[in-house]
């Protein structure tokens, strides 16, 4: 059949040579020309087909990437203070494999080496010797910045591309993702959040593919999604809980779909057995996927470790640190008694040593200091530094961080869910400007991450970056908070489900899958509030995952407008 399609093909070109040499000559003119058009109309040319989707692709390009050139022109690149220096430059440590997620620390290092190669500051080294003794160059930070925005691009594409099949459509929603400053400013940063942030857009368009094959999903979606949710474990830790969004997803379409058998046609039980059992096979492999890919990332992680000559552990302890100033709420007296309480409760000898310590920290100090405790703590107990003391501190701060989670008394429950509400009132432009508050940590503390002084973004006057971070682009949607937005997707949900009943327009499997990826992310922020104390950009989870659920609506509004036009339409015809 292909070999046909081809002769077909060059035969309707060689025909359409003849009549074009015909018409140059003038010999039959009208007749000619009235050939050619036929010859075009009936033979079927995929080049044309391929230059018009090739051209559609580029003028969505041109869109995403458009606020990513003026940043680059405009603002220099951000970086996420001291972690950022911590993942690009430390090498395999426990720094950049257990307390960071190590895929953003080892990809990182990849364009770094690139252009310190281009910029000839110092001699020809591989990669593997660049990974151990990595060196900052403005050339090497220009090439990660830009391979951020151009796998952001691809990643919006992506996305795009999954949740709408018409090019007006796709570019109405690539304008509308383009101007939000979340995605672009967090590309133009530094930091393993850009990279997780990115996955997530992939995510986020490779589970929306599955939903739509449903129940008949092909193995490729499957581990294309697998990969990216490992891909995404592997850059932050709070993104295990990823792993329960299509199994949430599947489960609720398969009640849907149940439901929907039991009352249209009641007495087609055999139907209503079939789709379940077809649901529950989905349904498990799921879970079977979100469990591999969890299990791969740890095993990577595994692998780093063994490399890297450090025994792997959990960091979740020392990450906990942060949190601990829900005690400044407690009454002197009382956390005095709930610290006793507490470390009865441990095992480890340094815990309780720790929690003592703990208890005389907030005697002698008013507001706690994670950061100065840690010194104190690990000099006082463990005196030398040394891969052994590390490992004993890491597990004695785990087993304090798990006695005050579980269960969690009601001062963090207070203070997790205060964080939480202040999150939910937090704007697109607070976290960009709290990027560039990030990149300002440097100016105050230059001598600990001392070759960030060479590069542009630190050469010149603080005074460029605070004009930066007040353009306009960063504030095109102050108005509108996580709160506002948020009822504005529930309109959006209620108008999609309306044209669904109303004009059967087929997109209930795409409204559970975009309300359950909206919940995902406000349940990722409300977890990390319970972890450590809540920044500005730890609300990017639910910020994004909301944003990109508007746009699913969107697209389902624009599918519906586009399905009922068309049926009018040909009502009206004769």
């Amino acid at each position: 059949m292909a070999s046909s399609h081809i002769g077909r093909e060059k035969r309707g070109w060689n025909t359409l040579r003849k009549q074009f040499a015909k018409f140059a000559r003038g010999e039959d003119a009208a007749c000619t020309k009235s050939n050619i058009v036929g010859t075009l109309r009936d033979v079927n040319i995929p080049q044309l087909r391929s230059v018009k989707k090739l051209s559609a692709t580029v003028l969505l390009i041109v869109v995403l990437a458009t606020p990513s050139f003026w940043l680059m022109l405009a603002v220099p690149p951000l970086w996420r203070n001291s972690d950022a220096y911590v993942q690009t430059v430390y090498p395999p440590s426990a720094g950049t494999i257990l307390a960071h997620g190590p895929l953003y620390c080892t990809l990182s290092r990849v364009p770094l080496w690139f252009g310190y190669l281009i910029s000839g500051t110092g001699p020809a080294v591989g990669l593997g010797d660049f990974i151990k003794h990595t060196q900052l160059t403005d050339a090497g930070v220009f090439a990660l910045v830009f391979l951020q925005h151009a796998t952001l691009w691809c990643a919006a594409l992506y996305f795009i591309n999954a949740i709408t099949v018409t090019l007006s459509a796709r570019l109405l929603l690539a304008i509308f993702f383009g101007s939000h400053p979340l995605f672009y400013t967090f590309a133009h940063c530094v930091g393993s959040e850009t990279l997780s942030m990115i996955i997530a857009v992939f995510l986020a368009g490779a589970g929306l593919r599955i939903v739509l094959r449903y129940p008949d999903i092909i193995v490729r979606d499957w581990i294309i999604f697998g990969a990216l949710l490992c891909s995404s474990i592997l850059t932050r830790h709070i993104n295990c809980v990823l792993v329960a969004l299509l199994p949430i997803t599947i489960f609720l379409i398969a009640v849907g779909e149940s439901l929907r058998i039991f009352i249209v046609q009641r007495h087609a039980r055999s139907t209503a057995h079939c789709e379940l059992s077809k649901a529950t096979c989905v349904w498990g492999m799921s879970v079977a996927i979100g469990l591999a890919a969890l299990i791969l990332a740890t095993s990577v992680t595994h692998l780093l470790c063994w490399r890297a000559h450090i025994h792997w552990r959990s960091n979740f302890g020392y990450t906990f640190l942060w949190r601990l100033n829900f005690l400044e709420r407690v009454p002197a007296a009382s956390r005095d008694e709930f610290l006793s309480a507490t470390a009865s409760q441990c095992q480890l000898p340094e815990t309780r040593q720790l929690l003592a310590m703990l208890a005389n920290s907030f005697g002698q100090n008013k507001h706690w200091n994670p950061t100065q405790f840690i010194g104190e703590a690990r000099a006082a107990l463990f005196g030398s530094t040394g891969k052994f003391q590390d490992e004993k501190f890491d597990r004695s701060l785990n087993e304090m961080a798990y006695t005050f989670l579980f269960p969690p008394n009601v001062a963090l429950r207070s203070a997790a869910l205060d964080d939480f509400e202040y999150a939910t009132r937090l704007r697109e432009a607070d976290v960009a400007h709290f990027l560039f508050v990030t990149t300002d940590y440097f100016f105050d503390r230059p001598s600990r991450m001392p070759q960030l002084a060479q590069l542009k973004t630190f050469r010149e006057p603080r005074t460029e970056l605070i004009d930066a971070a007040k353009g306009f682009y960063f504030r095109c949607w102050n108005p509108i908070s996580f709160r506002v937005g948020s009822v504005i997707a529930l309109f959006l949900l209620l108008v999609t489900c309306f044209m669904n009943i109303k004009f059967k327009t087929a997109g209930g499997r795409v409204i559970l899958y975009a309300a359950t990826l909206s919940t995902v992310g406000v349940i990722m922020v409300l977890l990390n509030c319970f972890f450590v104390e809540i920044k500005p950009r730890f609300s990017l989870p639910m910020m994004e995952f909301l944003l990109l659920s508007i746009m699913i609506l969107l697209s389902l509004i624009f599918r519906g407008y586009t399905s009922v036009s068309r049926r009018q339409s040909s009502q009206n015809l004769p």
